[in-house]
């Protein structure tokens, strides 16, 4: 009996020890879920304080990036006194331009050529005004040096229409607008515009340039052919304004000798929703001459923005030299949504090397990508080692059921090539500037995506808390690319954004917490 009772005492004590050290383990195994869930509640943390701090600055932070997200400089130059516009028809401008100072309804009664000695052909100085060009032509011939602008709208007024015609020749502006509340422009097409001006920091001229306003609606606007050789070249340009439609616009035949151009440029906006907008035909060009940092050549790129909306839209033969390519480079934003967008022969390096090139990039916080599709992608010798259809870096992004197709690396032959680099259908955005090369793609998720035909169709690399469901690789070299703990070493040069123009390396450590490779679906 007492041998029975010793028995059940020692397993009761075994047991309870057995209790003991489960309850241990599982009290270790919570401690370490909190410390985890600390963690990744810290890292986003700084991640969105981070991204925050550059929206917050706005164009402050313009130093960042020089030339890809720079509005133009103010020039104060001297101008002669505009005549006053006495009558409503307009059927010829003098040297010094004309202003429209009452309200009222002002048409073209005909073509009109303006050799012009002011800075612009015609100025609204006054609120309830329409400009009705009546399908008629405005075109500028001004001196190489000067700098000249087809319709001004000055600053503090208010309801004004600007509609049906055609502005050509500008050099600065075709079309620009300040502090106005109410700003339509309609049917108006802004062509041949040439530019040369190597010494103006950040120089950039603008088919449409619209500053400080409030409720502004651009609709079947056309920025068609520019030359320029300056730091920057924008279709359409609107620079910290608030609420507003961009509808069936179209930016084409952008050719930037020595700079940056862009389709369709938002910097420090909000409340801006762009609906069946195109971007077509802009090519960059390096030659060292221009006062600028950077050779971007971008379809559609918002800048220190929250709330946009963008839908329909398309970004196709978008061609950088050395510098960043890309469909659409949703860059230091917050709360944007992109849908339907597509993004068609997208390539940077011109043969030689560049930074990379991507479909749609996004750079920001709780950002929204569904129902997007992007196609030929390709980068010569990419300087981040990759070529992506679609890249994140930031936290909350998600993409849903989006497709990339055929994106390549390739050598300085035009001749695919991993050794340079993946071309990769969805994968961390990469930059090797401080802060950005710090900054993990966090809580990213991809929801029923598709890479087709790409050299590599995800790559985990620099992802945190992120998950992928329902995704696929088709015909890819490789689904996925999963190195934990690995290297990548990024480079930069003057003409890729380079701080200080100087060529530099940065070497990367993975900083992924996956433990586990994702579940893609190959076929």
């Amino acid at each position: 009996m007492k041998i029975k009772n010793t028995a059940l005492f020692i397993l009761s004590l075994v047991a309870l020890c057995s209790y003991a050290q489960d309850d241990a383990r599982e009290a270790k195994r919570k401690a370490a879920r909190q410390a985890t869930q600390r963690s990744a509640q810290e890292n986003e943390a700084r991640i969105r304080r981070t991204i925050n701090s550059y929206i917050a600055k706005g164009i402050e932070s313009s130093s960042v990036d020089g030339n890809k997200y720079v509005a133009s400089p103010k020039f104060n130059m001297a101008c002669p006194a505009p005549l006053v516009l006495t009558g409503k028809e307009i059927s010829s401008i003098p040297p010094q331009g004309i202003i429209i100072s009452s309200s009222g309804s002002y048409s073209f009664t005909r073509d009109i050529i303006w050799e012009g000695t002011a800075c612009a052909a015609i100025t609204i100085a006054a609120s309830d005004v329409t400009l009705n060009l009546y399908g008629k032509s405005l075109v500028l011939k001004k001196e190489d040096t000067q700098k000249t602008i087809g319709v001004q709208i000055k600053p503090s007024y208010n309801k004004i229409t600007v509609k049906n015609g055609t502005i050509s020749g500008a050099n600065y502006y075709g079309v620009s607008a300040a502090g106005v509340t109410d700003l339509n422009i309609t049917g108006i097409s802004v062509k041949s515009m040439e530019s040369y001006d190597v010494d103006t920091k950040d120089f950039t001229p603008c088919g449409f340039f619209i500053e400080g306003s409030n409720n502004l609606n651009l609709t079947k606007c056309i920025t068609d052919g520019a030359t320029v050789t300056t730091a920057s070249y924008a279709g359409i340009q609107i620079v910290n304004s608030k609420n507003g439609s961009i509808s069936d616009c179209a930016v084409s035949n952008i050719l930037n000798n020595d700079g940056g151009a862009q389709g369709f440029s938002y910097l420090s906006s909000s409340g801006i929703k762009t609906f069946n907008c195109s971007a077509t035909n802009l090519q960059t060009y390096y030659k060292g001459m221009t006062d600028t940092t950077g050779h971007t050549s971008i379809g559609f790129v918002p800048i220190f923005c929250t709330n946009l909306q963008y839908d329909g839209c398309r970004a196709t033969d978008i061609k950088g030299c050395c510098d960043d390519s890309h469909g659409m480079s949703v860059f230091l934003d917050s709360n944007v949504i992109v849908t339907n967008f597509t993004a068609k022969n997208i390539q940077d390096g011109n043969y030689l090397t560049g930074a990379k090139a991507t479909g749609l990039e996004v750079y920001g916080l709780d950002i929204t990508i569904k129902n997007c599709t992007v196609d030929g992608i390709i980068s010569y010798v990419p300087q981040d080692l990759q070529c992506t259809g679609f890249s994140a870096c930031g936290a909350g992004i998600k993409f849903d059921n989006c497709v990339a197709k055929n994106v390549i690396v390739a050598n300085s032959q035009g001749q695919p090539d991993t050794n340079k680099g993946y071309g990769t259908g969805f994968g961390w955005a990469p930059d090797p500037r401080y802060p950005f090369r710090s900054i993990p793609a966090f809580d990213i998720t991809y929801t029923n995506c598709t890479a087709i035909d790409c050299q590599l169709g995800y790559d985990t690399w620099y992802h945190q808390s992120s998950t992928w469901q329902n995704n696929t690789a088709v015909g890819c070299g490789k689904p996925i690319l999963f190195e934990p703990e690995s290297q990548r070493t990024l480079s930069m040069d003057k003409c890729s954004e380079s701080p200080g123009g100087d060529p530099f390396w940065v070497k990367l450590t993975n900083k992924t917490d996956l433990h586990t490779v994702p579940s893609i679906v190959v076929k």
